[in-house]
């Protein structure tokens, strides 16, 4: 995305609830330099917003074509690129907050399930194949929830120091983990159901998928980490 005598020229991918917003805040360059773009919706075409067909249906995205659009303000500076990194931290970290409450919603749907359905005349809760993985995601859900605890207590309104990037990416990865393994697990558990439309398994595998790609996935979030932390 380029801005070019007051106009903008490209476009973005998978803008989330691009359908419904009133206001766009467009990352572009100027230059070598990265600035923030104010763009009112009313300003696109309806022609220039197309929805995506995600794998996760209970979230909207779309790709919004900025070519030719004159931003209502720009935001140049110093300041512009520190902002831009906090926001894809507290992006990072408050995609993991809802991720980590996902996974509390999924380990409720497997103990109920575990507590009810029977199998060779006994409940399948009392198979050890299926009570460790449980509390494997139980102590996930937890480890994530204090990551996320964490990072909202040292990210405040200054610009973000290097813990409160720590704590960011370190809530990412663990959110990440246990929704992966929490929506796998719900899928097995539940047989052969766990694969149909009528199952919330389907539900949580699809949200573990899409919200391990907002705002990097764990393998990039520990990439970036490792330097941090040896650095300690």
């Amino acid at each position: 995305m380029l801005v070019q005598e007051w106009a903008l020229t490209g476009s973005k991918s998978f803008v989330a609830d691009a359908g419904v917003t009133d206001c766009f805040a467009v990352v572009a360059s100027e230059g070598d330099e990265p600035v923030l773009a104010l763009v009112e919706r009313s300003s696109i075409n309806d022609s220039a917003v197309s929805e995506n067909v995600l794998i996760d249906l209970t979230k909207r995205a779309a790709n919004v074509n900025f070519t030719g659009v004159t931003p209502a303000q720009v935001f140049r500076g110093d300041a512009v690129a520190a902002a831009l990194r906090d926001t894809l931290l507290f992006g990072a970290l408050l995609t993991a907050a809802e991720t980590t409450g996902a996974a509390r919603k999924c380990l409720n749907s497997i103990t109920e399930y575990l507590k009810t359905r029977k199998q060779f005349g006994k409940l399948i809760g009392s198979y050890q194949a299926l009570k460790h993985p449980t509390v494997d995601i139980y102590v996930g859900m937890e480890n994530a929830r204090s990551f996320v605890y964490h990072g909202a207590t040292v990210a405040g309104d200054e610009s973000f120091d290097k813990d409160a990037e720590i704590a960011c990416r370190m809530a990412k990865v663990a959110a990440d983990d246990v929704m992966v393994y929490a929506g796998d697990r719900s899928v097995q558990f539940h047989g052969g159901f766990g694969f149909t439309w009528e199952c919330d398994s389907s539900l949580f595998i699809r949200r573990a998928a899409w919200s391990q790609q907002q705002f990097g996935d764990a393998m990039h979030h520990r990439k970036r980490l490792a330097p941090l932390l040896l650095d300690s």
